[in-house]
Formats: C-alpha cells, structure tokens, sequence
C-alpha cells in the first residue's frame, strides 16, 4: 500500500461563514464534481475542487491524483503545486506491485513512480484504453485499434513499452 502523508475529505462542510474558497484545477474548472479537502501532516489544510469526485494515492507520499476536466494532476499537498499534469486523462489506477500509477489517456498510459512521471507509452490503443489487471506478466490493459472487438495488450512496467496480446 502506498504511504499517505495527509488526510483527504470529500465535499466537506464548510461553515457558515464561507471561510477560503477552494482552489481550482484547472483553474477555470466551469463545473465543481467534488472538492476535496487536504490535510499534510504539520501544514494548514487547504480545499481543492476538481472535476470528478474520485482521487488516487502516489507513490509520493505527499502527492495525491486526480482527473479533473480530462487532464489528470498529480499534486503536492504538502507545497500546493501540480507535479504532473497529463492532458487527456480519462482514468486513474494505483498499481502498488510496481510502485506506479497509472494514468490512461484514450491510448497512452503514463506512469508516475516516486520521482515523477516514470514512462509515457507509445500509442497503445486508439480508443477506450483500459488497466484491467495487473499480474506477473505485467500491466494489462484493452483497447480498440480498429477492430471491432478490443485487443489486450501487456505494458512491461519498468519501460512502458506494449505488447499485443489478442486478437
């Protein structure tokens, strides 16, 4: 399990007097899903709205993700700045076998380990690419390439090169 160095709230009350209002990302998100409040260890919490109500641990334990308006952040809460940001992002998954995790574009995964954006695949796929399992032979992920049936690919997760699978 990847180590947390804060605390995460969604939607939390806010009281009655409206307090700080929260910092958009990006910053002119036209449309709240969620906001999450964060609290680093020895730091005043801050609020964060975002596009979509989800959120995902890092392998840096002071950063969280999220996708927001089809971008996915990868942000430190602790300094309040964005580490990654990956255009397009579309889906989110924590793999703690590799030390990853994984950001899914319609056909690129990027993969943050804890120094950063680890590796950014080749085009994969060229619509609907999806983590569906994640095992001894590596990152598995669907996609469609033209065919009207997805393809499985394995993504090595040290490099990020794919290799199709089926069919």
């Amino acid at each position: 399990m990847f180590e947390i160095g804060f605390g995460v709230e969604v939607d939390p009350e806010f009281p009655a007097d409206g307090g700080e209002p929260p910092q958009r990302i990006p910053p002119a998100l036209p449309r709240i899903g969620a906001v999450l409040r964060l609290s680093p260890r020895g730091a005043p919490s801050w609020d964060i709205a975002i596009g979509a109500p989800n959120w995902w641990r890092t392998p840096i334990p002071t950063a969280v993700a999220f996708i927001s308006d089809w971008t996915g952040y990868v942000v430190d809460v602790v300094e309040r700045r964005v580490l990654v940001e990956v255009p397009g992002a579309a889906r989110g998954r924590e793999d703690e076998r590799h030390d990853l995790l994984l950001l899914c574009t319609e056909g690129v995964l990027v993969a943050v380990g804890a120094g950063g954006v680890a590796w950014r695949s080749e085009e994969i796929a060229y619509d609907d690419l999806k983590v569906v399992a994640i095992n001894d032979r590596g990152i598995v992920c669907t996609g469609y390439d033209g065919g009207e049936l997805p393809s499985e690919y394995v993504v090595d997760p040290t490099s990020g090169q794919a290799t199709r699978v089926s069919p």
